[in-house]
């Protein structure tokens, strides 16, 4: 909820309550200027991630994680990109 309290997400007139004033399962949303973080076009996504960089995971290493919402899905994609 933001701070007047409604929710920006519905269904069949119900409010659905989300996380941050955000949804990751959206097609399109609306959120605050505060929650958004442009991404440089030119970046090189293969080079971002810790799961990667700081890591370094090995082919064939076994990695823990707990929680797959944001991080820990990009903590397992980072995990897979390494064959670990």
């Amino acid at each position: 909820m933001l701070n007047d309290g409604k929710s920006r997400f519905s269904i069949n007139g119900q409010p659905i309550y989300h996380f941050v004033g955000t949804s990751t399962f959206s097609e399109y949303t609306v959120v605050h200027v505060g929650c958004v973080a442009k991404i440089y076009p030119a970046a090189p996504l293969d080079s971002l991630g810790a799961t990667l960089n700081v890591a370094k995971l090995k082919k064939g290493s076994s990695v823990a994680i707990f929680g797959l919402r944001a991080v820990g899905l990009a903590a397992t994609e980072g995990a897979r990109i390494a064959s670990a």
